[in-house]
C-alpha cells in the first residue's frame, strides 16, 4: 500500500516537473521571439533612416535655391539623429557600425551648421561644398551594404543569430565554408548578426572621415578628460573586474577580446553576454554593454531612475540625471556634471537600466572623457536681464545656467529656460554673456519619454 502511494506521488511529481519545465521552455521561446522582433524593428528603422539621410544629402548637393538647401540639410540633420536613436538599440557587439555612428554624428552636426548659416543669410564655401560631396560619396556604399542586408533578412528569412553547428560540423566534416574561403571570397552570412559582423569588418577597412575648421567632429583628437598615465593589459583586467563587481557580477572572470583604436582606445573584455572597454590612457571604463535576454518588465520608469542613481553612486559618479527614454525592456538615462548650479551638458554619461531586475545593461562614458575639463565661466547677465530677452508670453517653468555644445567642439555658457508657449513646451538657451539666442529645442512628450527636436 505504502509502495503504491510513493510510486503515485513520484509519478505526480514527475508530471508536475515536466509541465513546469515545458512552460518555462515555452516562455523562454516567447521572450526570445519578442527580443528578436524588437531587434529586427530597430534594424529596419535604422536602415530606413539611413537611406533617407543618403537621399536628402544627395538632394542637398544638387539644390541651388537657398530655401531648398536649408530644407534638405535640415532633414539630413534630423534623420541622422533619428538613425542614431535606432542604432543605439541594435544589440550587436561592434555593429561597425561604430564607424556609422561616428559618421552620422559628424554629418548631423555639419549639415545643421550649414543650414543655420544659410538661414542667417550666409553662404557655403567651396571647401564646405566639397565636404558635403565627400560625405555623400562615403555614405553611398555604406547605405548600400545596410540595404542589402535588410533585403537578405526579408527574402532569405535570416535568423538573428547563427544556428548552432550540426554534429557533422562539430566533427569537422563540413566543407562549404572552407571551400568558400579557399577562393578568397567571403562565405555568405547565415544570420543577421554575422551579416552585421561582416559589415563591421568591411567598414573598419575604411579610413575615418574627418574635416577641419570650426565644424570639426565631436570625437576630439585628444580626449580632455582621461586621467594621466597608461595602464597595462593586466591592470585593465583589474579595472574591468572591479566595474563588473560594482554592477552586480561578483567574482567575474572577463576574457580578453582584443584592443580598440582611436583617442579613447584600449582593451576589450568579454564576460558572459557582456563586454566592456577599458581605455589605455587612464584605465577607465568608457563603454559597457550587457546583451543578455531581458525578461518582462517589473519596474516602473521611476523605479528604474532610482536604480540608475544607485548605480552611478556605486561607480563613484556624482552626476545629475537630465533625461530618460523608455525602450520597452530598458530605460535609457542621460546624466551630466552639475557644478555650482551649472549643468555642463558636454560632460555626459549615458546608462541603460533593465526593467526586469533593475541592473545596468548599458553604459557609455565616452562623451565625458572626451570633453571633461576645468572651465572658467565668463561674466554673465543677471537672471532678470536674461528673462527680459525672451519673447513676450513665454511662460518660464524652469531656469538654470548651463554649458551647451554647439557645432563641433564649441561650447557656450548659457541660461537655460524651460517654458511654455501657445500650449507647447520648449527649451531656450540664451548666451549668458550677451543674451543672444543660441539654441531652441521643442519638447515632444510621448509615452516613452520626452523627445527634443
Amino acid at each position: 500500500m505504502h509502495r503504491k502511494f510513493w510510486i503515485g506521488a513520484l509519478g505526480l511529481a514527475l508530471l508536475i516537473s515536466l509541465g513546469w519545465g515545458w512552460n518555462e521552455y515555452r516562455l523562454a521561446g516567447e521572450y526570445r521571439i519578442a527580443a528578436e522582433n524588437n531587434n529586427r524593428r530597430a534594424l529596419n528603422d535604422f536602415a530606413s533612416h539611413l537611406d533617407q539621410v543618403e537621399t536628402d544629402m544627395a538632394k542637398g548637393n544638387v539644390a541651388s535655391n537657398p530655401a531648398q538647401k536649408i530644407l534638405y540639410l535640415s532633414q539630413v540633420s534630423s534623420k541622422s539623429d533619428a538613425a542614431l536613436k535606432d542604432f543605439a538599440q541594435i544589440p550587436a557587439q561592434q555593429t561597425g557600425l561604430s564607424y556609422v555612428g561616428q559618421f552620422l554624428t559628424q554629418s548631423g552636426d555639419f549639415t545643421r551648421t550649414m543650414a543655420q548659416r544659410i538661414a542667417g543669410g550666409g553662404t557655403i564655401s567651396a571647401e564646405e561644398e566639397k565636404t558635403l560631396r565627400d560625405m555623400h560619396e562615403r555614405l553611398m556604399p555604406v547605405n548600400q551594404q545596410v540595404q542589402d542586408l535588410i533585403l537578405r533578412m526579408d527574402t532569405e528569412k535570416l535568423v538573428w543569430t547563427d544556428p548552432d553547428p550540426t554534429l557533422r560540423q562539430r566533427l569537422g566534416l563540413g566543407t562549404q565554408v572552407a571551400e568558400a574561403a579557399a577562393d578568397g571570397s567571403e562565405a555568405p552570412s547565415k544570420s543577421v548578426r554575422s551579416g552585421l559582423d561582416q559589415l563591421d569588418a568591411s567598414l573598419q577597412k575604411l579610413p575615418p572621415f574627418s574635416y577641419t575648421g570650426e565644424y570639426a567632429t565631436r570625437v576630439v583628437e585628444k580626449p580632455l578628460g582621461l586621467p594621466a598615465g597608461d595602464v597595462t593589459r593586466d591592470q585593465s583586467l583589474e579595472r574591468a573586474r572591479d566595474f563588473l563587481n560594482k554592477v552586480g557580477y561578483a567574482d567575474a572572470s572577463p576574457e580578453f577580446a582584443g584592443e580598440s583604436q582611436g583617442p579613447l582606445g584600449g582593451y576589450i573584455w568579454n564576460f558572459k553576454e557582456s563586454y566592456l572597454e577599458v581605455s589605455r590612457q587612464g584605465g577607465v571604463i568608457t563603454l559597457y554593454r550587457d546583451q543578455r535576454s531581458i525578461e518582462p518588465k517589473t519596474l516602473s520608469v521611476e523605479e528604474a531612475s532610482n536604480k540608475a542613481k544607485a548605480v552611478l553612486q556605486s561607480l563613484g559618479w556624482q552626476l545629475a540625471i537630465t533625461s530618460s527614454e523608455e525602450f520597452g525592456s530598458y530605460v535609457q538615462f542621460d546624466a551630466v556634471v552639475e557644478k555650482d548650479g551649472v549643468r555642463i551638458y558636454p560632460d555626459k554619461v549615458r546608462l541603460m537600466i533593465a526593467l526586469d531586475n533593475g541592473k545596468l545593461v548599458g553604459f557609455d562614458a565616452s562623451p565625458f572623457y572626451a570633453f571633461h575639463h576645468e572651465r572658467t565661466f565668463p561674466t554673465k547677465l543677471t537672471m532678470e536681464q536674461a528673462v527680459r530677452k525672451l519673447r513676450p508670453n513665454f511662460q518660464v517653468l524652469e531656469s538654470r545656467l548651463a554649458v551647451i555644445a554647439k557645432s563641433g567642439n564649441q561650447e557656450v555658457y548659457c541660461y537655460e529656460f524651460r517654458g511654455r508657449y501657445q500650449g507647447e513646451e520648449y527649451l531656450i538657451y540664451l548666451n549668458a554673456s550677451n543674451g543672444a539666442e543660441e539654441k531652441i529645442q521643442r519638447i515632444i512628450k510621448t509615452p516613452r519619454g520626452e523627445y527634443l527636436k
